[in-house]
């Protein structure tokens, strides 16, 4: 079964058939292009399964989902630029979105990257210290007749079974790093780890802000394509994934056909808080709602951006205090009994 076609794919597309269209040609020539000029494999079949249906319906949004690898939201956009006439516009935009998720998912591996060398670190200063350097402090104790118990025994016992095993152990461990390092070249393990920072706790926010991005960049498209509030906002919900997102959506559409002004709608819905319910209710009532549409999505996107950096970030002084307390723990628990015989001695 074929893959959804990953963020790079999406922004190289819709930034290709942008420039196209921009240059007068029909996008069913537009589309033959660049099936032509995309090298054989499985990115000139998904074209070439494009072209043929859109050379029998004439229409590009079927086209597209027919294919099956094109996400729902890159479906739905392309289906407000057929109908608007506004579909160039509505690419450049597409291939804007997706640069920006491709940013975000590279700044994301960037990151990682010297957490995930340190915790390799960390793991192979553990190996040493218990496999070479505890050996040495429990052949002291067998000379100097101590009975070893508790903590002490436990930790001689790990560093022996180590010691004795330590070719496979060096084996899975230079695997694991060099299996993580490739992985994380891969678009599925990015969205994994993507996945995996929006359930913890402190990245609720994140991904609110990321879900608030999506929607205000979605809306404000939809109306600069002629559609109105009432069509453009449905669209814009209905490209929401996350429930609790949903029911605010849900209760601000209540809320505005009750007669409430829109930007308020969002306010007390709590789609919108702060300075961007402001700037929503201003753009409204001033003509100007998809520039403050707009500018809202592109606040919101770096808030996001800045708050998981600094997520990503925390974990590098994390991981060196956990390397520290461990090796701190596993000496005092060696250093302790050895320093009590020693006064004893004295």
């Amino acid at each position: 079964m074929r893959q959804v076609l990953n963020n790079g794919e999406l922004a190289f597309l819709s930034g290709q058939l942008a420039r196209i269209l921009h240059s007068g040609i029909s996008t069913l020539e537009g589309v033959s292009i660049l099936k032509e000029d995309t090298l054989p494999g499985e990115g000139q079949e998904i074209l070439s399964e494009v072209y043929a249906s859109l050379e029998e319906t004439g229409d590009l949004t079927e086209a597209l989902r027919s294919s099956g690898c094109f996400p729902e939201y890159f479906i739905r956009m392309t289906e407000i630029g057929e109908r608007s006439g506004e579909l160039e516009e509505v690419m450049r935009s597409l291939s804007s979105y997706y640069k920006g998720q491709c940013a975000l998912t590279d700044s994301i591996q960037e990151a990682l990257t010297w957490p995930l060398i340190l915790l390799a670190m960390l793991f192979a200063v553990l190996a040493v210290l218990m496999s070479q350097v505890m050996p040495v402090f429990e052949d002291v104790f067998e000379q100097l007749g101590m009975e070893i118990s508790g903590v002490t025994s436990v930790v001689f016992r790990i560093g022996n079974a180590l010691q004795r095993a330590s070719a496979v152990v060096l084996i899975l461990f230079v695997a694991a790093v060099v299996l993580v390092l490739i992985s994380l070249r891969t678009e599925k393990l990015r969205s994994t780890l993507l996945g995996i920072l929006n359930r913890l706790p402190f990245m609720r926010t994140v991904k609110d802000l990321l879900t608030c991005s999506r929607f205000s960049h979605t809306l404000s498209l939809a109306l600069h394509s002629g559609l109105d509030m009432g069509e453009g906002f449905s669209l814009a919900a209905g490209l929401t994934d996350d429930p609790k997102a949903r029911q605010r959506l849900e209760l601000a559409s209540q809320k505005m056909d009750e007669g409430l002004d829109f930007g308020e709608a969002l306010r007390e819905s709590g789609v919108f808080t702060g300075l961007n319910a402001r700037m929503a209710s201003i753009g409204f009532r001033t003509g100007s709602a998809e520039t403050a549409l707009e500018e809202i999505s592109a606040r919101c996107q770096e808030d996001a951006d800045a708050r998981i950096q600094s997520a990503v970030g925390a974990l590098e002084p994390a991981l060196t205090a956990v390397l520290s307390i461990l090796t701190g723990l596993i000496l005092v628990s060696v250093m302790l009994p050895l320093l009590g015989v020693m006064s004893n001695i004295g």
